[in-house]
């Protein structure tokens, strides 16, 4: 008899969740197992999102269906929801996680080591992926003149890092303050910061602030006015993977993620890349890209910036790890072992 799952969790937005929930569908679907509309005809309720579990109607339905058994996706930092974890755990049978942190941290607050799963958040292979341009070619596919970017160290960032409530305030999950330190201690006249997506007002504020030299994919207007540019600076897949082909280097200064998916994009795009040891990136990256604070990002960034043998050869081996872990059949392999496992747990 098929296993009937019933999919919940979204963000609307397109954004990461709505990511997460689109593959989730597709590997249960090839899968095979019956996916169902109805709370009351599932064997288990899959949350894509842990944090949508613990709404209120979820709540009151779990009371109704004991019987049911209630998945949720560990999406971010769950230490952060310290203070909520009592009220997950009365609301939630297994756990799905996407690092080594998370799980260690459920088995601190005395969750079964059998209901914990680890399954890393997937990236599209076929959108991120290395491509045979040029950087005059790249620039021409993302409508800005070559010129201003020749001969520079070219540095990326693609995330939102701005309070959505406050956008002169940085969100301090993404810690983009780090990233400001980092750079100005950079002579300025070697690289430029390649910055995308909306809500990117604080960095550029601070970058104009310490003149720190930067190039926006994007519409300005909206920062100028210190207004929302949510709805105007996404970008595609595409336009992303164009940039990430475009780049030396990407940077994560996370301080809190469950991720970032930017560590697998850059990965896949064989983009060389530096990341605080935050989410999966210790799961996931080579120790030597690993950076637990400024100077070892400064160290690390300056050998990346004069030695191209070392940084294509690091960045090689870190594409043959990644792309082990993140492709599709290993991702639905790992969701196959999740189902049947706790299908079978009575």
């Amino acid at each position: 008899m098929s296993v009937k799952i019933k999919i919940i969790g979204k963000d609307g937005q397109g954004w990461s969740v709505d990511s997460d929930r689109y593959f989730n569908e597709k590997a249960i679907k090839e899968l095979n197992y019956k996916i169902v509309k109805c709370f009351f005809n599932a064997d288990i309720i899959y949350s894509v999102w842990y944090s949508y579990i613990f709404k209120l109607k979820f709540i009151h339905l779990r009371i109704f269906t004991g019987r049911k058994k209630f998945v949720s996706i560990v999406t971010n930092d769950i230490e952060d929801n310290n203070k909520n974890i009592d009220k997950y755990k009365k609301n939630t049978d297994y756990w799905i996680c996407a690092n080594t942190k998370q799980k260690n941290y459920l088995l601190s607050q005395k969750i079964k080591e059998n209901t914990i799963f680890i399954n890393p958040f997937y990236v599209s292979e076929t959108k991120f992926t290395k491509l045979d341009l040029s950087k005059k070619e790249l620039s021409k596919k993302l409508k800005f003149n070559y010129n201003k970017i020749q001969d520079k160290f070219l540095i990326g960032s693609f995330q939102r890092d701005s309070l959505g409530a406050d956008l002169t305030k940085p969100k301090w999950h993404k810690n983009p303050s780090l990233l400001i330190e980092i750079l100005k201690d950079i002579d300025k006249n070697k690289f430029i910061l390649l910055l995308a997506g909306p809500r990117r007002h604080f960095i550029i504020n601070k970058c104009r602030k310490y003149n720190i030299p930067y190039l926006f994919i994007g519409n300005e207007t909206s920062i100028n006015k210190g207004k929302d540019d949510f709805s105007i600076n996404i970008l595609s897949k595409e336009e992303i993977n164009l940039l990430y082909n475009l780049i030396d280097l990407y940077i994560v200064t996370s301080a809190s993620e469950g991720g970032p998916k930017a560590i697998i994009e850059a990965s896949l795009t064989k983009t060389p890349i530096l990341s605080t040891p935050v989410g999966f990136a210790p799961d996931v990256l080579n120790e030597d890209l690993i950076c637990e604070n400024k100077d070892e990002f400064l160290k690390k960034l300056k050998t990346l910036l004069k030695d191209k043998e070392y940084r294509d050869k690091i960045t090689k081996d870190n594409y043959n790890k990644v792309s082990k872990i993140n492709n599709f059949e290993a991702y639905k392999k790992r969701i196959k072992n999740i189902i049947e496992t706790i299908s079978n747990d009575k």
